[in-house]
């Protein structure tokens, strides 16, 4: 069944109640040990930074996020765990360094390398504008550049948004069958995907406005929204005991709520 975004997001209020604790925690948890590995790097580069001490930042950044996705692959773990209805625990946010490592850094290896190719033609336009004369054609390719980098990451999002789910829910798939298998599972769902992350304005707003405090409650409810649109997508949600809503008269959602 395809729910509206208007459902799925009170499903996942749903299950979130009475129960913000451990998923909060572990998007806490994921942060600061993010920050913890970042920060000595940012703060080693001084006001004027050498070249070596420039590629050495720029390789830690690297390997930092792909410490970064293995742990978000943790964090869903968890709240997979709680809509299913089995045991989830805060050290599950652990659990993919645990086995199948070298899966889950193969996944954000290639994840990077297609946010990196997404950004190609906007390195070239911003090359272009820099060596080129400035006037209107050098802004122009500039801005084609920027409008193409955009809708190609947005398609790479879409596309490839729930790989680590797969390598959750089927331990033995390769890491290039998984974004096979995601691509696949997108079809037809993509529009319903990207409405979803427009839904999410307000509260990416509310985000900033609060200097990140109200990430502590929004983030756990965003990562359960999308755990819940996969299991929809997948035809798992169906087999899955929750509250039953009533049909929203409209198809789509507010955009905070």
């Amino acid at each position: 069944m395809k729910r509206p975004s208007k459902e799925i997001k009170r499903i996942a209020r749903d299950i979130l109640n009475d129960r913000y604790g451990v998923p909060m925690g572990a998007f806490v948890a994921v942060s600061i040990i993010v920050a913890v590995m970042e920060i000595p790097f940012s703060m080693s580069l001084g006001a004027n930074p050498t070249t070596s001490q420039l590629i050495i930042v720029l390789l830690a950044e690297f390997l930092i996020t792909l410490v970064s996705f293995v742990l978000s692959a943790g964090v869903t773990r968890v709240h997979l765990n709680m809509t299913r209805g089995a045991e989830f625990r805060f050290l599950q946010v652990f659990d993919p360094f645990r086995s199948g490592t070298e899966r889950f850094f193969g996944a954000g290896l290639i994840q990077f390398l297609l946010g990196l190719a997404a950004c190609l033609p906007l390195i070239g336009g911003l090359i272009y504008f820099i060596f080129a004369e400035t006037d209107a054609v050098s802004i122009a390719v500039l801005a084609a550049g920027a409008i193409i980098s955009l809708v190609l990451a947005v398609l790479v999002t879409l596309n490839f948004y729930f790989v680590d789910f797969f390598l959750l829910d089927y331990p033995q798939m390769k890491v290039l069958a998984a974004f096979r298998e995601c691509r696949l599972l997108m079809k037809g769902n993509r529009g319903r995907l990207f409405y979803l992350f427009l839904s999410f304005i307000g509260w990416s707003l509310l985000i900033l406005c609060s200097l990140g405090i109200a990430a502590l409650w929004v983030r756990p409810y965003m990562n359960q929204t999308f755990v819940i649109f996969y299991l929809d997508c997948t035809g798992e949600l169906d087999r899955i005991p929750v509250r039953t809503y009533p049909a929203p008269e409209a198809s789509g959602g507010s955009i905070f709520f």
